[in-house]
């Protein structure tokens, strides 16, 4: 009997450990947001392309053939500039005047690309203003886009992420959805969180490989819907597609 007892307790201890050990490993593999991130219960991330103006239209090329590369058009958002003024160019870069690269976007919109709104001229804080001044900004951007084939546009970003609550007012009550870096704001007023990150902003090619770990680790570490914004002249710069090119190999 007593043989018994004993058999059956290093039975019971020798199950025990197993358990334990498969456990940790699990929960080891977990809390590496690198382990597994091909896991698809996670939402692909969104493509934020900010500052898409003619002044860029190169660089643009550069970035869609890499998401084109990897078939992310579907999820990537290119927000443009109807005319900027950021350094004053004295109305060269007003979409009007650039039919060549208004119908690339219409290209691109073809392919699954969303085309949305970047502000106005893009000069400093420029939606940081009043109730009148961001209705009459609003209206200039919406009537250039307009004439250049875009009139189904539901989203903003504005240049510098600045606002003020009366600008905030304005482009709600416009229906368009705000996309700030840390939630959106629905028309209703209704608020949702999401994970929004740059990753390329003049990455000197000594931090890529850094730079891509962190992108990855915050991907698949993330609670919330991930996007990555991604701004043209930066992106273009050191290793900043090579980033990005990583990044969505390994998260498609």
């Amino acid at each position: 009997m007593n043989k018994k007892i004993l058999y059956s307790f290093v039975f019971l201890t020798i199950i025990l450990i197993l358990l334990i050990s498969i456990f940790e490993i699990n929960n080891n593999h977990k809390s590496n947001p690198l382990s597994d991130i091909s896991n698809k219960s996670i939402k692909k991330p969104i493509i934020l392309v900010h500052d898409v103006s003619p002044a860029y239209f190169n660089k643009l090329k550069k970035i869609t053939s890499i998401i084109d590369k990897y078939n992310c058009s579907n999820n990537t958002i290119l927000f443009v500039i109807p005319d900027l003024e950021n350094p004053y160019s004295g109305g060269k870069w007003d979409l009007r005047k650039n039919k060549e690269f208004v119908d690339y976007l219409h290209q691109l919109e073809q392919r699954g690309y969303k085309i949305e709104l970047h502000g106005y001229k893009h000069t400093y804080h420029e939606f940081n203003c009043s109730k009148s001044e961001s209705s009459k900004k609003l209206h200039d951007a919406e009537t250039i886009m307009s004439k250049c084939g875009f009139d189904n546009m539901t989203l903003f970003l504005p240049p510098a992420w600045a606002l003020s609550n009366d600008s905030t007012y304005v482009i709600l009550n416009h229906n368009y959805t705000i996309i700030l870096t840390d939630k959106l704001i629905y028309p209703n007023g209704t608020i949702k969180k999401i994970t929004n990150n740059e990753y390329t902003w003049y990455i000197p090619k000594n931090e890529i490989e850094y730079r891509k770990h962190e992108a990855l680790f915050d991907y698949k570490d993330s609670q919330y819907q991930f996007y990555i914004s991604l701004h043209p002249e930066p992106v273009c710069y050191g290793g900043g597609l090579a980033i990005l090119d990583y990044f969505l190999n390994k998260t498609r």
